[in-house]
């Protein structure tokens, strides 16, 4: 999760405030590619196909991250990076799944196990920073008011959207304090009837079936295998994609200065990304964004835009940027690469 979009978030040096870090988009709206509207209150999270391409789509709805039994047992794995000299005081972090059929109005799902590596668990000789594979951290697990749905409109209009997919968000304890670097947290899920298992969807941008740079991974623990999530595509002679895995992390970032509520909010996408010339901003939530202030790697303050359809930076010299997405009632933040 490198990601071109996702990799880390920056705010401005010498500062402390409540943050989170949101590694992952899920909804994609309140109707469907095929004109169907979600129940009241919900959105759809629906597989995706690129924009343009009417012939393919992602496959798979949901990964195994869960624990079953004793034959099956299965973790995820991402990565995020802590911008140099930042201090992050993390309290929680938030994933995502759904148990297709259930229709219990509480969370099935009341355990979740986390470990946070300080580099790829998948390669010998990575170290815990905090957690392990066993112990329970679950906090609390609430209705995302989401329904994850295959794609209904693309490569067939055949897949009606439903309700049987509703997502749960499920909130690990993790009180640590990490800094500056690149980490993996591996993490797994059970239900309160372990035998049902459950699945965890990945992260969806509408228009996009993938984006460079995700590498989320699959851990079997029984067999002690390692292997890449890759969405194969529908028809199965579409392009594969590798896919990231969505989760959100709360922290305060420990320094001086002011107090300010930030939120690292990846549904509020960047592209292209990286940029030459020319990015705009999927809004999904339609915030009005007041201005974009463009930010180096410092936190110097190098160029301020009007909220628009799309924004200018022809004249940024190459590099990586964090944006403050700004508005009335929020900042998001945001990783801009310069081309």
């Amino acid at each position: 999760m490198r990601k071109t979009l996702f990799i880390a978030i920056l705010l401005i040096a010498n500062s402390t405030f409540a943050q989170t870090f949101n590694n992952g988009g899920l909804s994609t709206g309140a109707t469907a590619k095929s004109g169907t509207a979600a129940p009241a209150g919900y959105t759809w999270s629906e597989v995706q196909n690129n924009t343009g391409n009417t012939t393919e789509s992602n496959t798979s709805a949901g990964y195994g991250g869960t624990f079953s039994s004793a034959a099956a047992s299965f973790f995820i794995a991402d990565d995020f990076t802590i911008p140099t000299g930042q201090i992050w005081n993390i309290t929680a972090i938030d994933f995502f799944a759904y148990q297709t059929g259930y229709t219990g109005l509480t969370s099935p799902f009341n355990t979740v196990r986390v470990n946070i590596f300080s580099s790829d668990p998948s390669v010998t000789g990575a170290v815990s920073v905090f957690g392990n594979d066993t112990t329970n951290r679950f906090s609390a697990s609430v209705d995302a008011n989401m329904y994850r749905i295959f794609n209904s409109q693309v490569p067939t209009a055949s897949s009606l959207p439903g309700t049987t997919r509703r997502i749960w968000k499920t909130t690990a304890s993790t009180p640590v304090t990490l800094t500056g670097g690149t980490y993996w947290v591996k993490y797994q899920l059970q239900n309160v009837t372990a035998a049902n298992a459950g699945f965890l969807p990945a992260v969806t941008i509408p228009g996009t079936r993938g984006l460079a740079g995700w590498n989320a991974k699959q851990n079997d623990a029984i067999g002690g295998t390692w292997i890449p999530l890759i969405d194969d595509g529908n028809p199965a002679t579409a392009q594969d994609y590798p896919m990231d895995m969505p989760f959100i992390i709360t922290f305060t970032n420990t320094g001086l200065g002011t107090k300010e509520v930030m939120q690292y909010d990846n549904r509020m996408q960047v592209y292209p990304n990286p940029v030459k010339d020319v990015f705009k901003i999927n809004n999904p939530e339609k915030i009005k964004i007041t201005e974009v202030e463009i930010l180096d790697m410092s936190g110097k303050i190098v160029k301020t835009l009007k909220g628009s359809e799309e924004y200018n930076v022809s004249d940024l010299v190459k590099g990586n940027y964090i944006l403050k997405i700004k508005s009335s009632e929020l900042t998001k933040i945001a990783k801009l690469i310069k081309q």
